[in-house]
């Protein structure tokens, strides 16, 4: 007799793992690929510049950055709390969870368009390789946060279906990983472009 699996139930690979799992590992590798190719390019752009940043700069890791630095990083305790909230068939502190981590991270990119606009002054687009580099890898990783957002939304809009469950939470589970790989890139960013 074959015993039917419920339609929300996760599908696991024949290594144990959740198919959804299996399949958003290959996409981090490629985001790590990504982020990988522009730290070679920093690298050798640092290193062939005659002079990397512009005369006079004034340290960037201040005020804004690092408000919006801690805020991301802190973004994670209530994404770890949502996951423990999906396995264990808490449907409202999931939900609180994630609105928390969809507050924190809009907030992360509202603190970022403020400060570009006070450090278009200083740091200009172009005329400087830093200008460029720094505007590019911060838009890029702003890109990445506003897809992140998003895909929460479509995980919070799931959540208030009820479609979490005990034992059927991969959406979030999914959504988690590429959370914890945006916050990682944006530490290196921080400290490859505003404190070095």
């Amino acid at each position: 007799m074959i015993a039917a699996l419920p339609d929300d139930a996760p599908r696991r690979s024949p290594g144990g793992l959740a198919n959804e799992t299996l399949g958003m590992i290959p996409f981090l590798v490629a985001e790590v690929m990504f982020f990988a190719g522009l730290v070679s390019a920093y690298i050798v752009l640092r290193e062939g510049a005659p002079q990397w940043k512009p005369t006079g700069l004034p340290s960037l890791a201040r005020g804004l950055s690092i408000a919006g630095t801690v805020l991301l990083c802190v973004s994670c305790l209530p994404m770890i709390l949502a996951q423990r909230a999906a396995r264990g068939g808490d449907r409202g502190g999931l939900k609180s969870f994630l609105i928390v981590v969809m507050l924190m991270g809009l907030t992360f990119v509202s603190l970022q368009l403020i400060e570009f606009r006070s450090l278009h002054a200083l740091v200009p687009y172009s005329g400087n390789i830093f200008g460029s580099v720094f505007y590019t890898y911060v838009g890029l990783h702003a890109i990445h946060v506003l897809g992140g957002l998003i895909w929460l939304v479509v995980v919070i809009a799931a959540a208030f279906r009820g479609r979490y469950a005990r034992g059927s939470s991969a959406g979030v589970t999914l959504f988690g990983m590429y959370w914890y790989f945006v916050v990682i890139v944006w530490v290196f960013l921080f400290f490859a472009l505003y404190v070095l």
